[in-house]
């Protein structure tokens, strides 16, 4: 149950950051979605691809498997 937990926390961590690189990169390239929104688009995921991208996709999977675990360990006596 707590590895569970623990892998639930980590997973969490792990998608709020993408989420807050995210937010900073939309603020970040914002005066170039008004003039072109290719380039905007473009440049979003040349600056989220590396890191962030592969944190998230492996937080949502962690955030499954902690899920997982959580349920199969809940006792059934209550």
């Amino acid at each position: 149950m707590k590895v569970g937990l623990l892998l639930l926390a980590i997973g969490l961590g792990l998608v709020a950051f993408t989420y807050s690189t995210y937010l900073l990169a939309t603020k970040k390239y914002s005066h170039i979605k008004k003039e072109d929104l290719v380039s905007y688009y473009i440049d979003l995921a040349k600056y989220l691809y590396p890191v962030p991208f592969w944190s998230g996709v492996i937080g949502v999977v962690m955030v499954l498997i902690a899920v997982i675990v959580v349920l199969v360990n809940i006792p059934f006596a209550f």
